[in-house]
C-alpha cells in the first residue's frame, strides 16, 4: 500500500487552505507553551498571509521576527532579561518557520544564520541550563543541543526529521522532556539543520551518526547506557528504528513514528506531487538541500535504501502514530509493533479527540511529552 499523496494531518482546517500551509501553522500553534508565538501572535501573522502564497508567508514571519528582536534588544537595554529572552525566542520562531517556505532562494541561507542566532540569543537571556554540543562524527562534527537535568537524570537522545533542525525539536519534545526530568540531548543528524552547509546530507545508515552519538555520551559524561533512551520523529522514526537494530548501548527507543519503508511512503509519484503542488513545492527544495539531489526522481531513489527490520530490534519499544496521518504511516507502525521480538513495546494510536492526532503530535506537544515520558518511567531503571 502507498498513498496517492503526503498526508500530515487530519482534515481539520485550523487556518489556511492550503494543507502545507496549515500543517506548519498548527505546528507553529503547538509551540506557544515552550516559548513560539502566542496565538494573538501567531492569527495576526497569518491574517497578513495570502493563503498559498509562500512569498507572503515569508514576507510577514520575517517581519513580525524583526520587530520581536528589535522588542528584546530594547527589553535587554532595560534590564528585563527574561522577558528580551522571551521575545528573542519568538524572534527565532517567526524566522524558522520563514525559512520553511523560502524554497532555495536569496533568503534560504540567511534565515539559517538569522533564526540560529535569535535561538542562541535566546537561551542566554533565558539563562537555560542548555549547552551547545559538537559531536565528532567521521571527519566531521554534527551540531547538539543538551539540557541538564541533574546527575541522577535519565537521558533521552531526541532526533528529528526530514523539515527539522535541533531548535525544532527542542520545542517539540527537549524541553518538555527535561521539565519532566530528562537531561535532553538533540543532535542533528547529517542533512538536518544547517549541517548540508557543512558537506553533510541524509544518509541511509543512521547507526552511523547514531552510534557517534551515543559515544560521545559515554566518554564525555560518562553516561549509564541503562538510562539511555532515545526518541526519533518523522524521518527520524525511521533513524532511530534502524539505529537500534545494531546499536545495543540504549536502553529503549520511541518513534512517532516508526518507518522501516520509506521508499513506500514516499514512492516517486508522491515526491514529484511534493515537488510541484501547492506550498509544499518551496518546502520540497528544502529536502532536495538535505539530501544533496538535485532531481525529485534522485531524491525518491534516495528514499528506497531507507530501510528497516523490527526483527533485529533488542531494546524496549514504544510506537506512536496520529490518526490524521496517512494511511501507510499507520500500516507501518503496526506492523514495525507486530514485528519486534521484544517483551516490552507498546504501540500508541492518537485520535483526533486527543488533540494529537497529526504527524508527530504537532499539535499537541504536550500529550507526545506525557506519552513518551510517562513510558520512559515505566521502563528504566530507578537510580
Amino acid at each position: 500500500m502507498s498513498d496517492k499523496k503526503l498526508q500530515r494531518s487530519n482534515s481539520t482546517r485550523y487556518y489556511f487552505d492550503d494543507p502545507d500551509m496549515d500543517f506548519i501553522f498548527q505546528w507553529s500553534a503547538g509551540a506557544a507553551k515552550t516559548g513560539g508565538l502566542d496565538a494573538g501572535e501567531l492569527f495576526h501573522v497569518a491574517a497578513r498571509i495570502a493563503d498559498g502564497d509562500t512569498a507572503s508567508w515569508v514576507r510577514e514571519f520575517e517581519a513580525y521576527g524583526d520587530d520581536q528582536r528589535e522588542l528584546a534588544e530594547t527589553w535587554r537595554r532595560r534590564g528585563w532579561r527574561r522577558s528580551a529572552g522571551e521575545a528573542q525566542m519568538k524572534a527565532y520562531y517567526c524566522y524558522r518557520q520563514a525559512w520553511q517556505f523560502a524554497g532555495r532562494g536569496e533568503l534560504f541561507e540567511p534565515l539559517i544564520h538569522k533564526y540560529e542566532a535569535a535561538f542562541a540569543e535566546a537561551v542566554d537571556l533565558l539563562g537555560l541550563p542548555l549547552e551547545f554540543l559538537e559531536v565528532p562524527f567521521e571527519d566531521n562534527s554534527l551540531p547538539g543541543l543538551r539540557l541538564d537535568a541533574g546527575p541522577d537524570a535519565p537521558t533521552l537522545i531526541v532526533i528529528g526529521g526530514g523539515d527539522t533542525g535541533r531548535e525544532d525539536m527542542y520545542h517539540l519534545i527537549g524541553y518538555n522532556a527535561w521539565q519532566r526530568g530528562y537531561t535532553a540531548v538533540i543532535v542533528d543528524m547529517p542533512g538536518q539543520g544547517s549541517t548540508p552547509l557543512r558537506g553533510l546530507y541524509f544518509m541511509a545508515e543512521t547507526e552511523r551518526p547514531i552510534g557517534a552519538v551515543v559515544d560521545h555520551l559515554v566518554d564525555k559524561y560518562g553516561q549509564d547506557p541503562a538510562r539511555l533512551a532515545i526518541v526519533g520523529m518523522s524521518g527520524g522514526g525511521y533513524m532511530v528504528s534502524r539505529a537500534v537494530m545494531t546499536e545495543r548501548r540504549l536502553a529503549a527507543c520511541v518513534a512517532s513514528t516508526p518507518v522501516s519503508d520509506m521508499g513506500q511512503i514516499l514512492p516517486v509519484g508522491v515526491v514529484r506531487a511534493m515537488a510541484t503542488e501547492g506550498a509544499m513545492r518551496d518546502s520540497f527544495q528544502m529536502y532536495l538541500w538535505r539530501s544533496g539531489c538535485d532531481t525529485p526522481e534522485e531524491f525518491a531513489e534516495l528514499l528506497t535504501t531507507f530501510r528497516a527490520d523490527p526483527a533485529q530490534v533488542r531494546c524496549a519499544y514504544l510506537a506512536i502514530a496520529g490518526a490524521g496521518e496517512s494511511p501507510t504511516f499507520l500500516e507501518q507502525a503496526r506492523r514495525w509493533h507486530d514485528g519486534l521480538p521484544v517483551a516490552t513495546k507498546a504501540l500508541v494510536e492518537l485520535d483526533a479527540a486527543s488533540g494529537a492526532d497529526a504527524h508527530c503530535q504537532i499539535n499537541n506537544p504536550t500529550r507526545l511529552a506525557q506519552e513518551i515520558c510517562g513510558w520512559l518511567d515505566e521502563v528504566l531503571p530507578r537510580p
